[in-house]
């Protein structure tokens, strides 16, 4: 390289005084229409923001042969979302980087909108209403969970893409996004279920973490299903409730089999 002139020398120290933190980004989030919409995501991975006028005139959705929906949730254009993907990375973006569509529109393809990586699928989708409040908790085929505050995905800079968004050794059986501590029914393989309170599951600061033992499980079982123990309709709960980690649980009777406790 050349010798650095005055000049240059000037304007790399605009750049950097420039990127001092400061009302740019505040300013950009405040220009953000804010307005009432549902959101929609598929089995296939489109995705579609629909106002409230255009919902009430709305017919039947329009879905890719074989698809199906998988989440809705009524919320606000200026939300934040996370997108979390099979290859353990989640990109980041707000409702409001997707136009408004409609449900006789196929939607937006998420893989193609967020620049994701070739046969990068994903796999959950989470609206941060409150901001990064709460926790994600990823549990593994192995009986771990690891419990991971929303804060760990909070970045200074404005970075679409976070690489090792969970951990990659070992499959993940379910995620679930935690606003606020709740019980879980936690069903493995083996026919055994167990009630767990998520206050008893140590939280982890590293996104990769490998988590905590929660299921005590024998060779070739694993963590089948996890669902909010309050959508279950049990009939007698404590028998499944257990008070210290990790835990076999209790053999599921008949009765409590009709409870459906499918894959989130």
């Amino acid at each position: 390289m050349g010798t650095t002139s005055l000049s240059s020398a000037v304007s790399r120290r605009c750049e950097i005084l420039y990127e001092v933190p400061g009302s740019e980004e505040t300013a950009e989030e405040e220009q953000i229409p804010d307005y009432p919409v549902t959101l929609f995501f598929t089995r296939e991975s489109y995705f579609k923001k629909v106002t409230e006028k255009s919902l009430r005139n709305s017919g039947e959705h329009k879905l890719k042969e074989g698809d199906e929906i998988i989440f809705r949730k009524d919320t606000h254009n200026a939300v934040e979302l996370l997108v979390f993907t099979d290859r353990h990375q989640v990109y980041k973006c707000r409702a409001a980087d997707f136009p408004d569509g409609k449900v006789s529109q196929m939607g937006e393809y998420l893989p193609t909108a967020l620049g994701m990586d070739e046969d990068e699928k994903p796999i959950f989708l989470a609206v941060l209403e409150n901001g990064y409040k709460g926790w994600f908790l990823f549990c593994f085929a192995n009986g771990k969970c690891a419990k991971i505050p929303l804060s760990s995905y909070a970045t200074k800079q404005n970075r679409r893409k976070l690489l090792k968004a969970y951990c990659d050794k070992e499959p993940l059986a379910t995620l679930l996004f935690l606003p606020e501590e709740t019980e879980l029914a936690i069903r493995t393989s083996a026919s055994r279920m167990l009630l767990v309170g998520t206050a008893q599951i140590a939280a982890k600061t590293t996104r990769d973490s490998q988590g905590v033992a929660v299921v005590t499980l024998k060779k070739n079982q694993t963590i089948a299903s996890v669902v909010p123990a309050d959508t279950l309709e049990l009939a007698n709960p404590h028998r499944y409730r257990v008070r210290s980690l990790p835990a076999t649980g209790a053999l599921i009777r008949a009765e409590d089999e009709g409870e459906q406790m499918s894959l989130l």
